[in-house]
């Protein structure tokens, strides 16, 4: 039988290399691993993609008659999504973590307030050099009738309107049909973007339904999934 006689060092980097090894087996497979650079097979691995939440802190957004309001949703759909891009090893940055907007707090005229809050969410994609801004709402119209989720793009932006009509595509897949395309919109955060960008209004607080399902966590998550297969299917293309 051969004794094997380690160093000190040497005892320390086994240690260290199986309790690596034994977390990485007993909570995750490959796919949780970050990469080391560059982009993965799945052209997706190795980006850095900014998530923004709609609205927050003093701006709750739409709200449903049952009360739910669109700045929960987009942050808790925001959250959801993080998730999914974590474990494909992308860098994620959400513009807002908890209920807050990104405006001075001392500033008090409220269009002044919307658009420092709104150019502070594109000012977070720049900074990281994002290599995608995707920004998250929730719909509202004084007709209940309406629903379905839609997204939007900047005219003129040949890859903020690929990346929306793929985002509506896988959508319209997995939260049920709809006759809604991706359109273009001249949202302030999508005409400031220096990225591809796209807005995604998750349906519609002003449909009864809609808004009961826009308030359950398996929903949100159903919502998430389906904008997370579609960046994968954008970057794969």
């Amino acid at each position: 039988m051969r004794i094997w006689i380690f160093s000190g060092k040497q005892v320390g980097w086994w240690l260290f290399t199986c309790l690596t090894l034994g977390i990485f087996l007993g909570t995750g497979g490959p796919r949780d691993l970050p990469v080391s650079g560059g982009f993965g097979q799945n052209g997706i691995s190795g980006r850095t993609i900014v998530i923004d939440a709609g609205h927050g802190g003093i701006d709750p957004g739409a709200v449903s008659r049952g009360g739910v309001l669109e700045k929960d949703i987009t942050l808790a759909i925001a959250k959801e999504l993080e998730y999914l891009l974590k474990r494909a090893a992308v860098y994620v940055i959400l513009t807002r973590q908890g209920d807050y907007d990104l405006a001075d707090s001392s500033e008090t005229n409220l269009l002044t307030r919307k658009r420092q809050d709104l150019d502070g969410r594109v000012k977070i994609a720049a900074d990281a050099k994002a290599d995608l801004y995707l920004s998250i709402h929730a719909n509202y119209f004084p007709s209940p009738r309406w629903s379905g989720a839609q997204t939007f793009f900047y005219e003129g932006s040949s890859e903020g309107q690929h990346l929306a009509k793929t985002l509506q595509t896988e959508l319209v897949k997995e939260l049920g049909p709809n006759n809604r395309l991706a359109q273009p919109g001249d949202f302030r955060v999508l005409r400031k973007a220096k990225m591809p960008a796209a807005m995604v209004e998750v349906g519609f607080l002003s449909n009864p339904r809609e808004a009961e399902l826009l308030s359950q966590a398996d929903y949100q998550r159903k919502v998430a999934t389906a904008i997370f297969q579609g960046l994968l299917r954008y970057y794969r293309n």
